[in-house]
């Protein structure tokens, strides 16, 4: 496996560009996972060993982005996950989130692979 057994939660609204970054991600040898918004990704959390990393976009319904970085920081388990915030709004809507990087959509796919091969 080129990424390891290592898991990625990737949420995302859009459901196309879930399901190609998932794929993406399986294709380079990672477990990949979608959630929609912020509340199935928790509740994905609350059931599932942790993943490796998380990639969330900003805007989302029921739950956004910043909502869910909140949420993670608040569980001690949840908090150490590594989050790359990938995103339509200029990069500076997602400062103060603690994110190792974040990516403006269209997203440069080799170099957020690279990101989360360097953190697993």
């Amino acid at each position: 496996m080129k990424g390891g057994p290592y898991t990625v939660l990737v949420v995302e609204d859009e459901r196309e560009a879930r399901l190609c970054l998932t794929e993406i991600l399986e294709f380079e040898g990672f477990r990949a996972v979608g959630c929609s918004n912020g509340v199935e990704a928790l509740n994905y959390l609350a059931t599932s060993a942790a993943p490796s990393v998380i990639v969330m976009d900003m805007r989302m319904p029921i739950m956004n982005g910043q909502e869910l970085r909140t949420e993670l920081l608040k569980d001690r388990r949840l908090k150490k996950i590594p989050v790359i915030v990938v995103t339509a709004l200029e990069p500076l809507a997602a400062a103060g989130l603690g994110a190792l990087r974040v990516f403006r959509k269209p997203v440069d796919v080799s170099a957020l692979v690279s990101v989360i091969r360097q953190n697993c």
